[in-house]
């Protein structure tokens, strides 16, 4: 039977949309955010009028009802369904916070409460969300209920549930008087919070924190945080820092566990959004499952383990809100599709974003629910004008392959004119870094989860696995941030990007993709109605075949340039036969990396600054090394050790070697208690004990101070006194690493005989690290004869408020003719040595 009209084809049918369900999810969303934007009178009037004629045209044009009653209604109800959105907005504006009305701005209070998600490091400090219960301020006490953001300048040992008590300082994010004033930043940021429903922002007091009880957290929870937990573990032991961090990101959701300066990089390219738990990552995981399993189980049941895929990643990631809302997103996009109505995919997404807004209308003011819609959108509206198999499970592993990559490229496209809009940022070179990153994202997330669950079962099997599931598209993705954030056009300021533009750029796209859009589902009814048993969806509509198959070679083009940069890099770089000392920039602090031709490694001291120590190891560590032979902790001074904590979250420490006078000082005892809990075998240093590292020459390391006992009181009261000082023999090279000591130590090593010899320890060197940043505490000139080293390195920070290195250091070196170099002023400072000769590169 020929059909002559599209009319006679729907006749009788239903449609695969509902216009009424549309127009009226359009109306109630238009409503709520003219009041949330506080939209003028006539804006509000216009946008009625503009929405009321639209939904009058698509009622007219629509031939299942000859009616006139239903274009009329509808004229009727898209203003009221409007007004109501404004009025359910107008009248449920988010409440005052718990804690806005209290007297406490700017003041030391008690809080008590649970922690309420996953406590995350930052620097040497730790960020945690508190469910407060009680507040105190002086002798007044009162019950609360109210979540609370607090920064703390330490790392405490909490997790998930535990209850505490913390003293901070708060700032309410509501009603918070001058401090509102502070900058365009500051509001930015408290606004978020409050969006997040956050009462209150706080700054910690040093050590404020105490746990009071045990962990509750319902079994749900409770299994979720495991869960995490041993994902986490099982991508850090299977894979190399940064790239385990970056699949944590993908693949649990942590925000912490990528080096400041990747995720800058990332950020500079448009790339970051691929490596967080967001609303338009959840819906590209539900389309891939789609994607990569409709071939075998048919549409509906594609779908099906979709949704339990969605349903299982928001249980695991936990009862955040975002997660959340992304979760249930992706859950209708799935049971679209589930029940034979792919085409109305758009208009159950719209329906459910307008259900949302009307429980909760301050949604739309949220940048992940934004995200999550744009996403989510972008996949349905623009998905099957570019690729008429979408979804179908007939393409093949080519449709897979082809379908994988576009549903990651049109979502990253979606979310990038918001991203624009909210951070006045955006990186020229993003589109071109999409493009070559986006085709692998599959496999990255796909990849990353199978190893984290490979893991669990066998670390071997998974360390085994892990070159071929995830190392090569992560290191692929890395690289592109790492040389794209390079290249001019990224992280480009913006200004001037306002809603209006962002109106003009998703319109143009809706015109773009409505034809293509239409004849796409008209032409799949005629296909059903002429040939039953014809595979529908062949048809030049959209992109034309030559463009489809163009973007499939590309893909495919992109996948082999991501394999053969990531065994490039592994292979074909330059082996160095020499050994390397790096001593790395930390600020006001100490870190050196030795590492050696046969790849082992000795860290001396973190710093404290762990972003820099951190992004260091990444550049000098060996390629793709995740373990540390030997950490050396000289003394227990915050600026030579803080950076432990997320140190040890990255790496694997096989041995630790400590002061005997280590745990004198309470952050003595918390770095014990940590190396302890780690496992982390530990010796004491003692005089006259030597550590030696095998390969064609010998690296020893001779242990010169402290002694074991006889030390008089005036040294035990300071940790400088007790620091460990160390000669390292590389051939004929050597170099004195002194930590901390100061002048008294230095006169004592240079006049007392060595341990089992009746004569002083035998301190000329090539290199010396100048004890004390350069303080004038030390560098005694005696001790500088006795040593006569050619090149001297201070590790001192910028503009520090202690003024080293001192004049008098610097004058003293000179006179003893060595060269001397600060990281203040050159950056990391590296010596390379074959054990006969010394050469050095510095990063400014």
């Amino acid at each position: 039977m020929r059909l002559t009209s599209v009319s006679a084809v729907l006749r009788g049918r239903r449609l695969p949309y509902q216009p009424p369900l549309f127009h009226w999810s359009l109306a109630l969303l238009i409503g709520a955010a003219l009041s949330l934007t506080g939209a003028a009178a006539w804006i509000v009037a216009i946008s009625a009028l503009v929405s009321a004629l639209f939904a009058w045209s698509s009622a007219t044009r629509s031939d299942v009802i000859g009616s006139v009653r239903w274009p009329v209604t509808l004229l009727l109800m898209t203003p009221a369904l409007i007004g109501i959105g404004y009025w359910r907005a107008e009248q449920t504006m988010l409440p005052p916070a718990g804690l806005a009305t209290a007297d406490f701005t700017g003041q030391s209070v008690r809080l008590a409460g649970r922690v309420a998600d996953e406590p995350q490091v930052h620097g040497a400090g730790m960020r945690l969300l508190l469910h407060a219960r009680s507040i105190e301020l002086a002798d007044e006490r009162r019950a609360i209920d109210a979540r609370v953001q607090l920064f703390l300048p330490d790392a405490p040992e909490v997790a998930l549930g535990d209850p505490v008590r913390v003293e901070a300082i708060l700032t309410p994010v509501r009603d918070a008087g001058p401090v509102r004033d502070a900058g365009t930043d500051l509001r930015a940021y408290l606004d978020w919070l409050e969006r997040r429903g956050i009462a209150a922002s706080g700054l910690a007091s040093p050590g404020g924190l105490v746990v009071i009880g045990e962990r509750k957290l319902g079994w749900p929870r409770s299994w979720a945080a495991d869960a995490r937990h041993a994902l986490n573990e099982s991508l850090r032991a299977a894979l190399p820092p940064p790239l385990s961090g970056i699949a944590q990101g993908m693949i649990t959701g942590r925000r912490d566990a990528i080096d400041s300066e990747l995720r800058s990089s990332l950020n500079d390219t448009s790339l970051s959004h691929l490596i967080v738990i967001s609303g338009s990552n959840l819906t590209l995981l539900t389309s891939l499952v789609m994607v990569a399993t409709g071939w075998a189980l048919g549409r509906r049941g594609a779908a099906l383990l979709a949704i339990a895929a969605a349903l299982s990643y928001g249980a695991l990631i936990g009862p955040d809100p975002p997660v959340q809302r992304a979760m249930w997103m992706a859950i209708v996009f799935a049971a679209a599709h589930l029940f034979g109505r792919g085409a109305s995919a758009l208009y159950a997404v719209v329906a459910t974003a307008a259900l949302m807004t009307t429980l909760q209308p301050s949604l739309l003011l949220d940048l992940s629910f934004q995200l999550t819609l744009a996403g989510t959108l972008g996949i349905v509206v623009l998905m099957p004008s570019v690729s008429l198999d979408f979804l179908s499970g007939r393409g093949g592993a080519g449709g897979v392959l082809r379908d994988a990559a576009l549903v990651t490229l049109v979502a990253s496209l979606a979310t990038l004119p918001l991203i624009v809009l909210h951070f006045e940022r955006a990186a020229l070179i993003g589109i071109l870094a999409n493009f070559l990153v986006a085709p692998l994202f599959s496999w990255m997330l796909l990849g990353s989860a199978a190893t984290a669950l490979i893991g669990i079962v066998s670390e071997i099997t998974a360390h085994a696995l892990a070159w071929a599931l995830a190392w090569l598209p992560l290191r692929w993705l890395a690289l592109v941030a790492e040389q794209g954030g390079q290249l001019p056009g990224a992280g480009e300021e913006i200004r001037g990007f306002r809603h209006a533009h962002l109106l003009i750029v998703y319109g143009i796209i809706l015109l773009a993709s409505a034809r293509p859009h239409r004849e796409r589902i008209q032409r799949w009814y005629r296909s059903r109605a002429d040939t039953p048993h014809r595979s529908p969806g062949r048809y030049n509509i959209g992109l034309i075949p030559e463009l489809r198959s163009h973007l499939m070679l590309l893909a495919l083009v992109g996948l082999a340039a991501a394999t053969a940069a990531a065994l490039w890099l592994s292979v074909a770089a330059e082996t160095e036969r020499r050994l390397q000392v790096h001593f790395i920039d930390v600020g006001q602090g100490d870190a050196a990396l030795i590492v050696t031709p046969q790849r082992q490694t000795i860290l001396i001291d973190t710093g404290e600054q762990s972003d820099a120590l951190l992004a260091a190891l990444r550049r000098y560590m060996p390629a793709n090394a995740r373990r540390i032979d030997l950490l050396v902790v000289t003394h227990p001074q915050s600026d030579h050790v803080e950076a432990l904590w997320p140190l040890l979250d990255h790496y694997d420490i096989q041995a630790a070697l400590v002061s005997t006078y280590l745990e004198e000082t309470t952050l003595g005892q918390r770095v014990r208690g940590l190396l302890d809990d780690r496992a982390i075998p530990t010796a004491t240093a003692h005089p006259g004990e030597r550590y030696t590292f095998p390969g064609e020459l010998e690296l020893v390391l001779d242990v010169l101070w402290p002694p074991a006992s006889g030390l008089p009181d005036s040294y035990l009261s300071d940790p400088n006194a007790t620091s460990i000082v160390i000669r390292a023999r590389y051939g004929a090279a050597s170099l004195l690493l002194t930590g901390d000591i100061n002048v008294e130590q230095e006169l004592d090593l240079v006049r007392e005989p060595c341990p089992g010899s009746i004569a002083p320890c035998k301190l000329q060197a090539d290199v010396l690290k100048v004890a004390h940043q350069g303080s004038r505490n030390s560098s005694a000139s005696l001790f500088l004869d006795a040593v006569a080293p050619t090149l001297a390195v201070i590790s001192a920070g910028v503009d520090n408020l202690h003024g080293h290195p001192h004049a008098e250091v610097l004058d003293s070196l000179t006179r003893v003719g060595t060269e001397t170099l600060v990281t203040s002023e050159h950056g990391d400072i590296t010596i390379a040595t074959d054990g006969r000769t010394l050469s050095v590169r510095t990063e400014r």
